[in-house]
């Protein structure tokens, strides 16, 4: 029985771990050939401009923030540059895609982010 609790304790921190290690990695945006790198501080995921052929991007601008995983869901919030505001943004890792809902209001869009790694 002890084994069992061992190894039920293992497979569950092994399953979170690589629910989060999902989330890291370059991401290519699709547009201007943007890529974002995710980084993990104090907890919290974010994601930061590394590159971009818009000459407006600030590399360094995080525009992933303060994502946290919330009843299986990881929320928090995205920088749209377009529009200069910060919005809602729900994101469903996978191993290669990151689909990103934005939401403001009554305004929905989806993302569709591509592993660059």
């Amino acid at each position: 029985m002890k084994k069992l609790s061992i190894l039920f304790i293992a497979l569950f921190y092994i399953f979170a771990l690589s629910a989060q290690d999902s989330l890291k990695g370059i991401w290519l945006t699709g547009e201007e050939n943007t890529k974002i790198e995710t980084y993990q501080k104090d907890g919290v995921w974010f994601g930061k401009i590394v590159s971009s052929d818009n000459p407006n991007a600030k590399i360094g601008t995080d525009i992933l923030r303060d994502l946290k995983k919330d009843n299986g869901e990881w929320k928090g919030k995205i920088f749209a540059a377009k529009r200069g505001k910060i919005m809602d943004a729900i994101i469903e890792p996978t191993k290669n895609i990151l689909k990103i809902t934005v939401s403001a209001g009554f305004f929905s869009k989806n993302l569709e982010w591509k592993r660059f790694e």
